[in-house]
C-alpha cells in the first residue's frame, strides 16, 4: 500500500505531502494521525525553516473520507475516537513554532480546507475549489478547526463560509485574508518558495518568537505562560542574531543570520 504522506526535505525547507491521489487526497483516520507528526517531525529538524503542505495529484485535499465516516457513524465510541484526532490534529499543527505555507489547489474542500486554515499562511491557484461542505452532510466542523477559521478571518466571514457551507469566491478569500497569496495554476510552486525566501531573510530567532508570542495570544488567557510573552522581546534582544541584523542595517547590508 502506498504512503499516506510524503515528507521530503530540500535545504531550509520541509515538504510534508498528502498522498492519496485517488481520492483527491481524503483525509481518513490515519491521515489525521500522520500530518501533525511529520509537521511536528519537519519542526525538529534544526536544518528546516519552513514546512511546506500540498496535495499529490493536484488537489489538496477533499475533505474528510466519507466512507470511513459512514464506517464510525453507528459507534460513539470511534465518532468521538475521530472526533478526537481530529481536533488533536489542528492543535498539533498550531502549536508549531516554525512558519508553515499550505499550498492549496484543485479541492480543498471541508477537512482539506480546515488543515489549510490551521497553517500560517496559504498561496491559493485562481482555480481552486475551496469550501466548508460539512452541514451539507449533516456534520459540523470540529471546534477548534472553528477557532481557527475565526481567528484567521473573523468572525462575520467564518459564520458565512461556515453556514452557507458554499464554495468560496476567490475574491472572499481575498477579501477575508484567507489567501495569503493567490496566482496562476502553473505558478504555484515559484510563488510558494519565493514567500518561504522571505520569511528565511529574516532572523530565525525572531521567527520563533513572533510564533510563540502568536500561539500564546490564541490560548485561553487562564492558560497563557505570562513568562514567555515577557521575555520573548528581550530573549531576542540579547541573542547574537540581533547584533548581527542591528550592525546590518547601519552598515546598510544584508543580515547573515546564521540560526
Amino acid at each position: 500500500m502506498a504512503r499516506r504522506l510524503i515528507v521530503v526535505k530540500e535545504g531550509p525547507l520541509g515538504w510534508v505531502v498528502f498522498n492519496r491521489p485517488q481520492v483527491k487526497n481524503a483525509f481518513d483516520l490515519e491521515m489525521w494521525r500522520e500530518v501533525p507528526a511529520a509537521v511536528i517531525e519537519a519542526a525538529r529538524d534544526p536544518d528546516i525553516r519552513v514546512i511546506l503542505l500540498r496535495g499529490e495529484g493536484g488537489h489538496f485535499g477533499a475533505g474528510a473520507d466519507i466512507r470511513e465516516l459512514l464506517d464510525y457513524a453507528g459507534d460513539p465510541l470511534l465518532a468521538q475516537t475521530y472526533a478526537g484526532t481530529v481536533n488533536r490534529c489542528f492543535s498539533d499543527i498550531g502549536k508549531v513554532e516554525k512558519p508553515i505555507i499550505a499550498l492549496v489547489e484543485g479541492y480543498a474542500l471541508g477537512g482539506g480546507a480546515m488543515v489549510a486554515t490551521a497553517c500560517d499562511l496559504r498561496v491559493v491557484s485562481k482555480k481552486a475549489v475551496v469550501g466548508i461542505p460539512l452541514p451539507r452532510l449533516g456534520l459540523a466542523v470540529e471546534p477548534l478547526g472553528i477557532k481557527r477559521l475565526i481567528e484567521t478571518v473573523g468572525l462575520a466571514w467564518a459564520s458565512k463560509f461556515l453556514l452557507t457551507a458554499d464554495p468560496i469566491p476567490m475574491k472572499e478569500l481575498k477579501a477575508s485574508g484567507w489567501a495569503s497569496v493567490t496566482t496562476n495554476e502553473g505558478d504555484m510552486g515559484k510563488e510558494t518558495i519565493a514567500l518561504a525566501r522571505r520569511i528565511m531573510q529574516n532572523s530565525p530567532m525572531a521567527i520563533k518568537m513572533t510564533k510563540r508570542i502568536i500561539g500564546q495570544w490564541l490560548i485561553p488567557s487562564h492558560l497563557r505562560d505570562t513568562k514567555i510573552l515577557r521575555e520573548a522581546f528581550s530573549r531576542c534582544m540579547l541573542g547574537d542574531e540581533f547584533k548581527e541584523g542591528a550592525r546590518a542595517f547601519l552598515e546598510k547590508r544584508k543580515p547573515n543570520f546564521l540560526g
